[in-house]
């Protein structure tokens, strides 16, 4: 071998070398932020040796990826630079919602960009930004800049890289196919902990919807289907099907109103916690005086939407990929079975109702595929009165809910969406927000955000109170299920709570006709078959599958046939419905009532736009031959511009607008009279 032969070997072996030590100290940097503490990083290496070798080897192997590039030292610092940033980015994420950071969360960048004024100051948020752009001006002046080295056999580095990434993704599945890594049975939290960031961050990326489950075929769901349904009601009534109320009392079939309280979980389940006073007075009573139990759900400090898919659909989303939204993937094309679905054959009309903006997880255009007629944002509500942190009250809720069920001339089935709780909950005390005293919580958390969230929860249980008595006045049966939808962000853990898990919310049934309900320790997808099993009601392919479960509810069969029928109405074949979706969008109204505009007129002599009209809010807003104006809110008829004087004949419509300037609907167009 002569002398060039030997110095570009050495230099291959000393790079090597090189970028496995990088891989180390990488993994160690991410890790770090990762589990938080030194002392639990050590653990880490103790208990997963294999799995941080693991995630070193993922690590070097995208170091390999350099190597295909004539500028590799450049590549190799932006690589560097990314496992840095995303060790770092999940380290912020995980402090504010619990859970860690996900591929799927780029789902949700748009979304968080609404949000980031919640979290961070505006000098926090315009330094990360600068950081940001000065960060890429950096690496792209590196690339430009790096020299490049000499001749090198790119095909060679190439056939490196893709060998070492087959090897990786091979490891990968032997990992899960043996049961070493099983995330089947790992909460999202515990299994970046177990597994290591590198790993578990990756492996979101390529785990995404049902997997077909191996003993899934036609004749399984059939078999399925027979073995569930009563002979005396119907598998599946499509919802364009009438039906009398089938029910188990003589009274006409109830209202039915949900209420999902965001961050809102029994505060007296903190071991070693103590108030001056119940912060939850209301939520006490129902448990004490009314059907309650737990709650198992799907996420905790943050990921609401998921709660309400389990709730809504009857679906286990631990079938889903690690850290998947299906709001944000299969079910923006496709529809799913769900109570809304399931109820209209007996006539009701299901509203949505959330005091946020309607953009958020996408539920102005999801609510449609899950069966929803109405749904009423915050950009439709007029009265609102927001907290410290810019969340509006939940008290506004009592007043839309009644709306929405004297807007329609049959039964309602309406599902609520709380905000006022949501974090991120100052370490600061907040002026006015200091009518219950934490006189003691055990070291769990940080006593002054613990004393914030405990009172904006117990502004939320007036509300829950306020919705009580405005129901009771009703001359109409009603159903009121109300539940949290994941704990708060407080850093909590297991060992803190009673219950001993950090998954678990409490739910309560109240009624107005003297219904006994019973009120099991639940799942959140099997709630609602349980609530309307009680009340009769039947219809739909999971309602029935899960009501005929109910006794053996933990059964490993029963969860398994489960994950069969997921992929089968989702993913499969769909033999549940005999290979045909009976389900369509629904053609989604925005508001309880629609904005109308009934007229437009210019006034010369001020310079003014007058647009009248019905059920205008804050977030209404004049277009004039396709431009938003900027237009005055004058009250719920009245809309005012001051503006150039437009052509005659000039289109005029009132489109409602959200935060990031979104139009979520917009009323029939008008045209301007002479003047």
């Amino acid at each position: 071998m002569n002398d060039t032969r030997k110095k570009a070997l050495r230099q291959i072996v000393s790079e090597t070398w090189a970028m496995l030590l990088l891989s180390v100290a990488l993994v160690l940097f991410v890790e770090f932020f990762n589990h938080r503490t030194f002392a639990k990083l050590i653990a880490f290496l103790q208990e997963h040796p294999w799995m941080f070798l693991f995630n070193v080897q993922i690590i070097f192997n995208t170091f390999l990826f350099a190597e295909i590039w004539s500028r590799r030292g450049g590549v190799r610092l932006v690589v560097m630079i990314s496992w840095m940033a995303l060790g770092i980015t999940n380290y912020l994420v995980a402090s504010y919602r619990v859970l860690p950071f996900t591929t799927r969360d780029f789902f949700l960048i748009h979304d968080g960009l609404k949000m980031i004024t919640v979290y961070f100051s505006w000098p926090e948020i315009i330094f990360m930004f600068g950081g940001i752009a000065l960060l890429f001006a950096a690496i792209a002046l590196l690339l430009l800049k790096w020299k490049k080295r000499g001749p090198f056999n790119r095909l060679a580095a190439l056939t490196v890289f893709l060998l070492t990434t087959a090897a990786t993704l091979i490891v990968g599945k032997v990992l899960i196919e043996t049961h070493f890594v099983d995330w089947d049975k790992t909460s999202l939290v515990a299994a970046f902990r177990s597994y290591g960031f590198p790993y578990s961050f990756t492996y979101t990326f390529a785990d995404m919807g049902i997997p077909k489950p191996d003993e899934y075929s036609e004749k399984l769901v059939e078999e399925i289907a027979v073995d569930i349904k009563d002979p005396n009601v119907p598998l599946i009534v499509e919802p364009e099907a009438t039906l009398p109320p089938k029910t188990r009392f003589e009274a006409q079939t109830p209202n039915i109103v949900y209420v999902q309280l965001e961050s809102f979980f029994n505060v007296h389940s903190i071991l070693d916690a103590k108030f001056s006073e119940d912060p939850i007075p209301v939520f006490s009573d129902l448990m004490k005086n009314w059907p309650s139990g737990q709650l198992k759900v799907p996420s905790v400090g943050g990921g609401t939407a998921n709660t309400e898919f389990e709730v809504l659909s009857g679906m286990n989303l631990d079938y889903f990929g690690a850290g998947e939204y299906p709001y944000n993937t299969v079910l923006q094309d496709t529809t799913c079975e769900t109570v809304c679905f399931n109820l209209k054959p007996l006539g009701y009309t299901a509203t949505a109702i959330h005091n946020y903006m309607g953009t958020f997880y996408g539920r102005n255009t999801v609510y449609s595929q899950l069966g929803f007629d109405r749904f009423v944002s915050q950009e439709y509500m007029n009265g609102l009165s927001f907290n410290a942190l810019q969340w509006a009250k939940d008290g506004t809720l009592t007043g839309e809910v009644l709306k929405a069920m004297d807007t329609t001339p049959g039964r309602d089935f309406v599902f609520t969406v709380t905000v006022q709780s949501h974090g991120k909950y100052p370490s600061t005390p907040i002026e006015g927000l200091d009518r219950i005293d934490v006189t003691e919580c055990g070291g769990a958390v940080d006593p002054a955000m613990f004393k914030n969230y405990v009172n904006e929860l117990n502004e939320v249980d007036r509300f829950v109170g306020e919705l009580i008595d405005a129901l009771e006045e009703l001359d109409e049966p009603i159903v009121l299920v109300l539940y949290g939808d994941h704990l708060p962000a407080l850093g909590l853990e297991d060992s803190q709570l009673a219950c001993g898990d950090m998954y678990q919310t409490t739910y309560a049934i109240w009624n107005n006709f003297g219904m006994d309900f019973e009120a099991p320790d639940l799942q959140a997808f099997q709630l609602t078959a349980n609530v309307l099993g009680q009340l009769g009601v039947e219809n739909g392919a999971l309602m029935h599958f899960h009501q005929h479960y109910a006794a053996d509810a933990d059964d490993d069969n029963y969860l398994a046939l489960l994950r069969v029928l997921e992929y089968d109405m989702l993913y499969g074949e769909l033999a549940i419905y005999e290979g045909a979706n009976p389900y369509q969008p629904t053609a989604l109204q925005m508001g309880s009532v629609p904005i109308a505009l009934t007229c437009a007129e210019y006034d010369a002599s001020v310079g003014t736009l007058s647009a009248r009209g019905e059920n205008f809010t804050p977030c209404s807003d004049i277009v004039l031959n396709g431009a938003r104006v900027n237009a005055l809110f004058v009250d719920e008829t009245h809309l005012i511009a001051k503006i150039d004087r437009p052509a005659e004949g000039s289109e005029v419509y009132v489109g409602q607008f959200a935060p990031g300037g979104e139009e979520l609907s917009r009323t029939d167009p008008v045209k301007l009279p002479g003047n």
